[in-house]
């Protein structure tokens, strides 16, 4: 059997998009919520959060949507400030598995991702919070890349009160 190997460009995308969605994570994780939205094209956006049940079904109405760069600031602006109410457990997202999606362009490219999210109180109970996939549209604008479209399909049917962090 032969097979194609990939080329160092398609090494270097790897490489590229495996740190942008780690970075990505971490401004969550270190609750850098300014950092995040500066993640997001500021011209065309879209952040959703959808259930697989949904998504492998077809009904692709998310649980949470942000369809421009205003409404991803407003998702986070009252966690900037610190005066949301929720319970204030700590967050850790495990990003794995990044993929590049066949037929991505010069102009945009496609990925995909695992992302697992632990919890752990203020007591120090940990436990899983969240299993998930990314499934992402990037572009690049003045060489950083941008996300256009993030999808966060999640596999949790039970979606915490917690999902007022983003994912």
């Amino acid at each position: 059997m032969s097979r194609t190997q990939p080329s160092p460009a398609d090494w270097a995308l790897w490489l590229e998009v495996s740190q942008f969605l780690h970075g990505y994570a971490d401004h969550l994780d270190h609750e850098r919520f300014a950092d995040w939205v500066a993640l997001f094209d500021a011209d065309d956006c879209r952040y959703e959060v959808l259930s697989r049940e949904n998504r492998d079904l077809g009904l692709n109405l998310p649980i949470m949507g942000c369809f421009s760069h205003g409404m991803v600031q407003d998702r986070v602006a009252m966690l900037a400030k610190g005066v949301l109410t929720y319970r204030r457990d700590r967050l850790l997202r495990q990003v794995s598995n990044v993929q590049i999606v066949p037929g991505s362009s010069a102009t945009a490219v496609s990925a995909r991702a695992n992302l697992v999210v632990y919890q752990s109180s203020e007591e120090g109970v940990s436990s899983l919070y969240m299993v998930a996939r990314y499934e992402l549209e990037l572009i690049e604008k003045a060489d950083a890349l941008k996300i256009r479209r993030m999808a966060v399909v999640v596999d949790s049917f039970g979606i915490d009160t917690m999902l007022a962090v983003p994912l």
